[in-house]
Formats: C-alpha cells, structure tokens, sequence
C-alpha cells in the first residue's frame, strides 16, 4: 500500500511544474489513517444533528440550508435532539485516540467537549427556564444580514422567512417559559425591547430588495406581525422578572466546572482557578497602580492633555508616519461608563408605555456579609478620576475608512518589524446594526465556518443621538488610547489580523467548531504586543492598557465565585462597587455579561497565560533562533484549539516544517 501511494505522489510532483515539499508522515501508518476517517465520519454526523435540530446554530456554522429556520423550543426537541446525540457519541466512543494522527488528536478533544455541552444543554429543561434562549433569535435574524452569501434573492428569502417565524418563538416562550430565573428574564426582556426599537430596519431592507408592490405588501403584513411577537416577548419577560424573583441564575460548581472543561477547555480544579484568579486580580490591581502613579502630579496631568492629532507608528518619522487621516484624537473616559441611555439612537416606536425608558437594571438585594472586608489599595473610582480630568472634546470623523488604512498600515510596520508574518489583507469596518449599537461598542465577526464567501467583518458603533449624546460617544468610544485598544485587541495583531491570517489554513472542522479561550486570549495578548513593539506607548495609553487588563481580572474572579455559589448576586455587586469602586452602572454591565456567559470572563485570562507560557517556552528552547513571526504564524495557523494542546500541535508544526525542509534538500533539481 505504501509503494503504491509513494509512486502515486512521485507521479503527481514529476508532473507539477513548481512543487512545495510533501509530508508523506500520514501514510506511515494504515490504523491512522482509518482511524482519521472514522472521526470525519462522526464529525459529519455530529453536523448533521445540528443542522437538523439547532437551524441558529447550523447558521453560523456555514450551513447555508438552515438559513430559514429559527430553533424549536420545546421538551420534545431537546429529547429528540439528545438521542441522536447518544447515537453519534457512541460511534465516537469506538474511536481509539492513541491512533490518531496528530493533528486528528485535538479534533477528538473538541468533539469530546461538544458532545458533552450539547448533551448538558439539551438536559438542562432550557425552554421551561431560560428565556435567553428565546431572545437569541434576534440575533439569528442578523446573522443573515451581516454576511454576504453566494445569491442574494435566497438570502433575502430566508431573513424574510426568520423574521416570519418570531410569532412561533413568542407563541413557544408563551406556552413553555415556567420558572425562568428573574434576572435573565429581566435580561431577555432587555433584549427584546432594543429588538422592537431596531426591528424596522429589517422590513426596510425587505421592502428595498423587494420585486414588485405584491411582494412589498407581504412584507408589510409579516413584519407587522413579527413586530407584534416581539412586543409580546417583551411584555411576557418583563411580567416573568417580576414573578420569579426566588429563581437563581447561578450555575453552581458542579455546572460551571462542566462547562469550563469541556466548552472552554480549562481543565484546572476548581481551587486551582481560583486561585490563578485571584493572583491575576492582585496583579492587575499593582499594575493600575503603577500606571495611576504617573498622573499623581498636577504637571503630569498638564502634559497628557496635549492634543494627540495622528496615531505614529513607532519606528518611522513624524512626516512619514502612519496617521488616521482627517481625525483629532483626544483622551476621554473609558467605553465602560456610558449609560444605556446615552447608547440609544432616538427611536419613535416603544413596545408599551411603561417602557419609555430602558429597562431599569436590576436592584441588588440587601447588603450581605462581604467576604473582603477591607477595601482594595486601588480602585476603578481612581481610574474614573483621572480619566474625567483628562477628558476633551474628540471631533466626529469618517472613522471606518481611516481604522481600515491604519490596520493596512499597521500591519504592513509589524511585518518589517518581524512582529507578524508577512502578509497582504485588507480590512473592513462597517457600521453597527443597530440592534447591536445598542449594547456593545464594537462586533468582530469572523467568517461562519463553510460560509462559500469567507470574510472578517469589524462592526463600529458611529455617534447617534441629539449632539450631547453623540459627542459623550466620541469622547468614550474614540478617544486615542481606547481606539489603539481598539485596534490592538481586534484588527491588527488582533482578531481581525489572527481569522484572516488563519482561515485559508484551517479545515473545516475548526473553522465550524471553535474553542473561545485561544481566540479570547488573543484579544488580550494583541494589546500587550502592541505594548511590547512600541505601538501602546504613552503614559496615557499604558494607563487604558492596564485599566483594560484590571476590568478582565475583576470580572473573571466575579464570573466565578458568582457561578459557584461562593457569591450572591448582592455581595457579586457590594464586591464591584464598595470594594473596588466600580460605579453602579459598570458593575450592572459587568454582571449581565456574567450571567449572559458563564466562564467567558475566564477564559480570557486563561487563554492570554497559555500564549504567554507557550511563547516563553520557545523563546528559551530556540535561543537566537527564535522569530517571532514564525512563532505567530504557527500560533495562528492552529486555530481556536483546546489550550492544552498548544505544546504537541507547535511540536508537530515544528517538526513538520523541518520534515518538509529535509524533503526539499533530497528532492532532485528535476522535480523542483
């Protein structure tokens, strides 16, 4: 069998004019080769289930053929669902792992982890108790509005059809919603009520894209409807957080230990994370600290008040240097402080008239016992002062276009640095939606696994409102260290610059099944690159930059002594806000995205240490032969793969770059 498919490929590279070197290690062994297939065989079916059960999901997935579908939420789904994924579990479980080849190795473990989340999820009685499940399908609805697919007429088709079914979600959380917890009712009716304020630009498009005055009468008639169905959500959520007071939103141990293990791969104890934590919090804290040091003085402050008019690439001259065209950049209070009120485009429509204003947050329950007495050395109020005195005026620019040109820019700089790989990519900013625009500032959309037109999208939250409201955005939102965050963590080495970068490189399988913990990680270890390569410079900016890393430790401790049970929701709150000085709107913010997504807030620690430690590691092992790029090239070609796979995939990486450079040498001149 080997002599046949050696002469096979010596076949292929004697006719191929210019030939890389071929791994031939795959066809050492027979076993391994079989047992790789059986595992794409259970992938397949694994995707199958999905596409079958969970259309939201499939969606993102690539599957084009779920697109005009929303998910059933119901008992007899989840039923159905769980014994076909006991089916696919036990043709996984024949698969001997020992067997597979390396990089097959890392798949079994992701498709370990899925099964059993999925399994979990479909146990867990979510249509009687979580009604975030139900407020998910607004944002199914965007998914189609964000990418582009192959034909247009079908894609309007589907987002006509998605929009069509929200009267069956509102009609399943009617009848199934029981005994939801309060506060993620109380979140999910949130969500419904921007989703009514920003429901019309959905019936826009259609009627736009529609063909004929028939067409764009039925739509009318459907999103007149649909309209309807959101409204009724949002009265059903709001009269469940009134009822269900008593219901914990909490996970407990035993669940968010599952859930860190087998959908964020963080396979520490318990114990062992906390105290990884709290070491990162106390960490966090000196480096606050030590950055607040430099604004201590009144001459300090003086000097950082200068207008910042150009973003300098380090390394170039003034006159050279790479700038955002046409912006005046100029320091401000951090994203975290803007209100929901101040976030709000102007809106005509509101779904009842008790909600003429934004649902209230959520009140904390009397004060309990805390567990830290004492006060923390420093808190997020310093930060707020210091952060108010440097504030000034930022002017309203064409912003996409300029970040485009400057992660171009950016990343054509850390090429010649020998930062990144060299490589040519352009970027793309877009305006926010404005069901988004809302709640979040910015949305890194990278492509949906199989999609036929792979492309990373950053969507930008632009100034909206009466001009008060829009130039408090401009000062928050654009100031000059909190766009370098911006495009640090997800442009250029961030996100954006890692999916692209990636995405010609990665089979389907971990372009359809990521784990978040690397990619989360890498957000946070692009901004100290950037720190590191001179691009985070200024005082200024090392203070965002630290402030940054301070929010991430705080919220990662809160996100898991909240889910295990070692904090309620009041003492959760009293520990942001009487302990470390969190103004009471950032610690509601900061509690929401907890209970929205129990352990994210950990795994991006989690992820940021195992770059850091894998870094370190072959910084030492290869000495003077150490690149950087190299480093971060191979880093990025892996993926979003578990952390503890990191070592034996660069390993593998490693020794197949110098598998193929020993081909190379003993190919003959003839077949090169």
């Amino acid at each position: 069998m080997k002599k046949i498919l050696c002469a096979f490929l010596s076949f292929s590279l004697f006719l191929s004019p210019a030939v890389q070197a071929v791994d031939l290690s795959a066809f050492d062994n027979i076993d391994t080769i079989m047992e790789d297939n059986a595992l794409t065989d259970t992938i397949n079916r694994y995707s199958s289930v999905q596409l079958s059960f969970f259309p939201e999901k499939a969606t993102r997935l690539g599957f084009e053929s779920a697109n005009n579908k929303l998910d059933r939420h119901d008992a007899e789904r989840d039923a159905q669902a769980l014994r076909a994924l006991n089916i696919v579990e036990e043709n996984f479980n024949k698969i001997n792992r020992k067997l597979l080849s390396e990089p097959k190795k890392t798949d079994y473990d992701i498709m370990q982890g899925r099964l059993a989340i999925d399994k979990w999820n479909v146990s867990r009685e979510r249509p009687s108790t979580d009604p975030l499940m139900y407020a998910q399908t607004f944002a199914s609805m965007y998914d189609l509005t964000m990418k582009t697919l192959n034909f247009q007429d079908l894609q309007d088709r589907d987002l006509a059809a998605r929009m069509r079914a929200l009267t069956q979600v509102a009609q399943e959380a009617e009848k199934n919603l029981t005994t939801p917890p309060a506060f993620l009712a109380q979140l999910a009716m949130e969500d419904a009520y921007y989703a009514y304020l920003a429901f019309d630009t959905i019936p826009q498009y259609l009627t736009s894209r529609a063909q004929d005055e028939v067409s764009r009468a039925q739509v009318r008639i459907d999103s007149k409807a649909s309209k309807e169905a959101v409204k009724k959500m949002f009265e059903l959520f709001k009269q469940l957080a009134q009822d269900n007071q008593e219901q914990d939103f909490r996970l407990g141990e035993k669940d968010y230990e599952l859930l860190l293990e087998n959908y964020y791969f963080i396979d520490k104890k318990p114990g062992a994370i906390e105290k990884m934590l709290t070491k990162n919090f106390r960490s966090a804290q000196q480096a606050l600290a030590k950055a607040l040091e430099m604004f201590a003085l009144p001459v300090a402050i003086a000097d950082a008040q200068t207008v910042i008019e150009e973003i300098q690439v380090p390394g170039e001259a003034a006159a050279e240097g790479v700038t955002v065209t046409n912006l005046e950049m100029q320091d401000a209070a951090p994203a975290e402080e803007q209100t929901d009120a101040q976030a709000q485009p102007a809106a005509e429509e509101q779904p009842a008239a008790e909600a003429a204003q934004p649902p209230a947050q959520e009140k904390p329950a009397p004060k309990a016992k805390q567990k830290n007495k004492k006060p923390s050395s420093v808190q997020a109020a310093d930060f707020y002062l210091i952060a108010n005195r440097l504030q000034q005026g930022v002017r309203n620019q064409d912003f996409a276009p300029a970040l485009e040109r400057e992660a171009g820019n950016l990343a054509k700089f850390y090429a010649q640095d020998e930062t990144l790989p060299t490589s040519e990519m352009a970027f793309t900013v877009y305006k926010m939606p404005d069901y988004y625009a809302y709640t979040k500032a910015y949305l890194f959309l990278p492509p949906f696994g199989t999609q036929t037109n792979p492309t990373s999208d950053l969507f930008l939250r632009l100034p909206s409102g009466n001009e008060l409201t829009k130039q408090d955005m401009l000062n928050r939102d654009f100031n000059l260290p909190t766009l370098k965050l911006l495009m640090a963590g997800q442009l250029v080495p961030g996100l954006y610059y890692r999916s692209a970068y990636s995405n010609s490189t990665l089979t389907a399988f971990r372009k359809m099944y990521p784990v978040p913990t690397l990619r989360n990680g890498w957000e946070v270890y692009a901004q100290h690159v950037a720190s590191e390569r001179g691009y985070i410079i200024t005082d200024e900016e090392l203070l965002y930059l630290a402030w940054a890393d301070y929010v991430r430790a705080i919220q990662a401790l809160v996100d898991f002594r909240l889910h295990t049970k070692e904090y309620t929701y009041a003492e959760a709150y009293a520990f942001l806000t009487e302990d470390n000085g969190f103004s009471p709107e950032q610690a509601a913010d900061i509690l929401k995205q907890v209970a929205r997504n129990p352990g994210q807030a950990v795994s991006y620690i989690y992820g940021y240490q195992a770059l850091q430690d894998l870094r370190t590691k072959y910084q030492k092992k290869l000495g003077k032969k150490f690149s950087l790029a190299d480093f971060h090239a191979k880093v990025m070609s892996l993926g979003d793969i578990p952390p503890a796979r990191l070592e034996a995939e660069m390993e593998h990486a490693y020794e197949l770059e110098k598998s193929h450079l020993s081909q190379a040498l003993a190919t003959p001149f003839y077949l090169n």
